[in-house]
């Protein structure tokens, strides 16, 4: 067998995630927020995007949801290496993506503040709250963890920093865990997940450029979305100078 058919590329399409959502639906799944008390007697599923890599495709899963009527909760970072949530144009998507009917999370970078006791883990979680609220005017009650470390998998509080924890022992015993990081399923393929009528209770974590238009491998989707915003900036530096009369000299 070859990547394509061992990773199964051909799953990570746009039009394949919007199956994915009407297949929940069909199957009986509700959608809920992390701030909803578990109920035993119904089928539950806590659908989640760690915004990793391009707020753009993130903004395309929203609008999809939105008109499945599905409302799933965002993860964004403020300490991304792959976009600048404060720049205006990822800013706005956020909000795009709230006025939309999302939930807008934190997805806390440990690594940025070299994080190891959860007391520095409760108080920089606080700090990063406080500014993200602040920035976009909005209040946040949940964080997810970037990059996981065995460090951080060690802290299963229900909270900290005053947000919930999705990673703490309350999620992880009650609900089932189905993931696409960096790009494949890493545990079960998320089809036969929902399709599992024993399931009862999930939880599903999504990256925004594991998802593409066309079928791809996991590293050109990246690449992909990373090239999209690159030939973003050269377009905007070009449009700037238009707009202030400046040269554009080149060779």
């Amino acid at each position: 067998m070859v990547n394509r058919e061992i990773y199964k590329f051909d799953y990570f399409t746009i039009d394949n995630y919007r199956k994915q959502l009407e297949l929940a639906l069909e199957n009986g799944f509700q959608f809920i927020l992390f701030t909803d008390d578990f109920q035993k007697d119904r089928k539950e599923i806590l659908w989640r995007h760690d915004v990793e890599f391009s707020p753009d495709v993130a903004l395309k899963m929203a609008r999809i949801e939105s008109e499945l009527g599905v409302t799933t909760t965002y993860f964004f970072q403020l300490h991304s290496e792959f976009y600048n949530i404060l720049e205006r144009y990822f800013s706005d998507m956020l909000l795009k993506i709230k006025s939309l009917g999302h939930h807008i999370g934190l997805h806390f970078d440990s690594h940025y503040y070299n994080i190891q006791s959860e007391n520095d883990l409760d108080k920089f979680i606080r700090q990063d709250k406080e500014y993200f609220e602040k920035v976009f005017h909005l209040k946040t009650e949940v964080f997810s963890f970037h990059n996981n470390t065995q460090f951080t998998l060690s802290c299963r509080n229900k909270s900290y920093g005053g947000l919930l924890n999705v990673y703490s022992d309350y999620y992880k015993t009650k609900y089932k865990y189905c993931s696409d990081s960096t790009g494949y399923w890493r545990y079960e393929v998320l089809e036969d997940v929902l399709k599992d009528l024993k399931i009862t209770h999930l939880q599903v974590l999504v990256h925004d450029a594991m998802w593409s238009e066309k079928v791809l491998s996991p590293r050109k989707r990246v690449y992909q979305s990373i090239q999209k915003n690159a030939d973003r900036i050269k377009n905007q530096y070009d449009r700037v100078l238009t707009q202030f009369g400046a040269k554009n000299i080149d060779d």
